[in-house]
């Protein structure tokens, strides 16, 4: 994440990094182990804000819409959710970006009927393209 934490600093990108116990009350509420590669993003920046997208993480309110134990808690209200989505940001008309922890990739999930296209292998790059293409 040290490229994305550069771009981070060069952007003036508003980021609320979380502490170890938001990660692992977070992971214990989902009932997940969060991969390396996420658990990193969510140390290191928490959440991010930047332009007209914000990106679902910890580090804000338990009671934030961008908290992810919030999101995730709503999605799973849907039926044949998969268990191993968390959601990255909102693309619009049902769409989103998510983060696979079971397969540490980034997938686009189409809702109500829970279509997934992988995106990216690296969550790290995929924030990085999306930051730079503001």
């Amino acid at each position: 994440m040290n490229s994305l934490f550069e771009l981070v600093k060069m952007n003036n990108v508003d980021t609320m990094p979380a502490s170890e116990e938001q990660i692992a009350n977070a992971e214990s509420a989902l009932g997940m182990t969060f991969s390396k590669e996420y658990r990193k993003y969510l140390k290191s920046f928490g959440v991010i804000s930047y332009g007209a997208n914000e990106f679902y993480g910890l580090g804000v309110k338990d009671t934030s819409h961008l908290n992810i134990v919030n999101a995730v808690n709503d999605f799973r209200q849907i039926r044949r959710f998969p268990l191993s989505l968390i959601p990255i940001t909102e693309i619009g008309d049902g769409h989103y970006y998510m983060y696979d922890n079971a397969s540490e990739t980034v997938v686009v999930v189409s809702l109500p009927d829970i279509g997934i296209k992988k995106v990216e292998s690296n969550l790290e790059k995929f924030l990085s393209k999306v930051i730079l293409d503001q």
